[in-house]
């Protein structure tokens, strides 16, 4: 497991980071040096943090963000910087446990009452696609399949309207992850429907 370095704000301190990880560090600024196998959780209250985040994730460091009141604006922001998680900062130790590994593993942890949230913004912007996120290299089918999930449809969902097995549906999500070199669905939104 990676070692947690916990940067926050003097008064900002949960008896829930150190039960989780009694090796971790908390600290009020960023380390001058840091492992490679360093995981980052950044409080957004902290001054300059969306410039930090760029930095950490430059570094392909995995950082997740803190906040005292989870916020769809500052999650938003929090992912376009390249943040691996969004959590409350008070979050209990077993969701503090299960982010890491969710992160570590190479995931993406969201709460999920903004996770409807953010699938409506993404769903109601219009569609600008990135220079990096070049969809002629899919076929016809998964495009089809690329324009069901990026309005936050299930496998199942996309399987009936596209009128085929859920089974299916996995094969054409796990081909368009390779040729768009993205890791998960979230990235997949973000990837086509940024700007």
């Amino acid at each position: 497991m990676r070692r947690s370095v916990f940067i926050t704000q003097d008064e900002l301190v949960s008896p829930h980071w150190q039960s989780a990880f009694a090796d971790c560090s908390v600290q009020t600024s960023a380390p001058k040096r840091l492992m490679a196998d360093s995981l980052i959780w950044l409080l957004a209250e902290t001054p300059d943090w969306l410039n930090l985040l760029s930095k950490l994730t430059e570094q392909r460091i995995p950082v997740i963000v803190m906040t005292t009141e989870l916020n769809i604006s500052q999650l938003c922001k929090a992912l376009e910087h390249g943040a691996r998680g969004y959590i409350e900062a008070y979050a209990s130790k077993a969701i503090i446990e299960q982010v890491a590994e969710t992160v570590s593993k190479g995931g993406i942890w969201l709460p999920g009452q903004l996770l409807s949230n953010l699938v409506g913004v993404l769903s109601n912007q219009q569609i600008h696609y990135q220079h990096n996120c070049d969809l002629t290299c899919l076929t016809n089918r998964e495009k089809q399949v690329v324009d069901e999930v990026v309005t936050g449809a299930t496998n199942k969902q996309v399987a009936q309207k596209l009128n085929i097995t859920e089974r299916t549906v996995k094969e054409h999500m796990s081909s368009i992850f390779n040729k768009l070199h993205v890791r998960d669905r979230m990235q997949l939104m973000l990837a086509v429907k940024g700007h």
